[in-house]
């Protein structure tokens, strides 16, 4: 088992009352091979949940086991080495970049865990091109190359520590389609090729139609729904999920509305596509 939450609750100090951010989780997610998305309306409790998997945020009450390792910890163990094994990437990363080039920028987390120069570099340039940034690009300052490659040198600092489980909040913010749709395959290539778990915090619900296994809904603190996309979007409550339906959906029910045309559940444009293509040959 990768990442297990037993009864965990968290809590915001404020300046009267505290506020609950998460409230009683139990959550298993396996260490290699899941594709998970987490939704749910601005507050219901996604970020505080995910800071929890690398240990930026410790249990109120409840544990958090990572990897065997039992969060909260006692008095004398070190919790650093979990953020090498659980990479978290932050909405607009690139804001955090702060090194003279690209490559030292990259470099930064493997040094930071003692490897050496040698191995950080190989480490960074690796992880670089799996990102689908230049070799030209490596000796350049961070802040003198466009915002979607900042995104990239960001996420690409992020696995050069070579995680087991990538946690994403909300990685394509602010990106064109393009660039969206560029940064959604490296993560696919990572989980189809390396057999990475991710984890996606998304309110693109087209993302997390296309991409994702399996969906965790929250709401007010609490996981109200668990399994597969299927399962959600086909979820006779859906509405009170209050998420909306991915475009495909969407036009397949108002195709099946107005051209008669038979319901199919497809999830992405080209699936879409490719029963649009069958329909017109029948």
């Amino acid at each position: 088992m990768g990442i297990q939450f037993k009864h965990v609750s968290y809590s915001y100090p404020g300046f009267k009352t505290s506020y609950d951010a998460i409230k009683d989780i139990s959550l298993e997610i396996e260490g290699q091979g899941e594709f998970i998305a987490i939704v749910g309306q601005t507050g219901s409790g996604k970020s505080t949940l995910v800071q929890h998997m690398n240990a930026l945020l410790l249990p109120g009450s409840g544990t958090v086991e990572v990897f065997g390792f039992t969060l909260p910890p006692g008095k004398k163990q070190k919790i650093n080495h979990l953020r090498q094994r659980v990479g978290l990437v932050f909405q607009f990363p690139e804001y955090q970049l702060f090194e003279e080039t690209v490559i030292k920028d990259i470099m930064f987390g493997p040094k930071n865990f003692k490897k050496s120069d040698e191995d950080a570099n190989l480490s960074a340039k690796k992880a670089a091109l799996k990102v689908g940034l230049s070799e030209e690009l490596f000796e350049k300052s961070p802040f003198r190359i466009s915002g979607g490659q900042m995104r990239r040198v960001a996420i690409a600092g992020i696995l050069a520590m070579e995680p087991e489980v990538l946690v994403l909040d909300e990685p394509t913010r602010g990106l064109d389609p393009i660039g969206r749709n560029e940064l959604m395959a490296v993560f696919k290539s990572l989980h189809e090729d390396e057999n990475k778990t991710i984890i996606l915090i998304s309110h693109d619900m087209d993302l997390v139609a296309a991409y994702a296994k399996r969906v965790i809904v929250m709401d007010e603190g609490k996981i109200v729904f668990d399994g597969t996309k299927e399962d959600l979007f086909a979820h006779p409550s859906f509405d009170r999920f209050h998420l909306d339906l991915p475009t495909p959906l969407k036009i397949m029910r108002h195709l099946e509305k107005t051209l008669k045309i038979p319901y199919r559940a497809v999830y992405d444009y080209d699936g879409l596509l490719g029963y649009l293509k069958e329909v017109g040959h029948e």
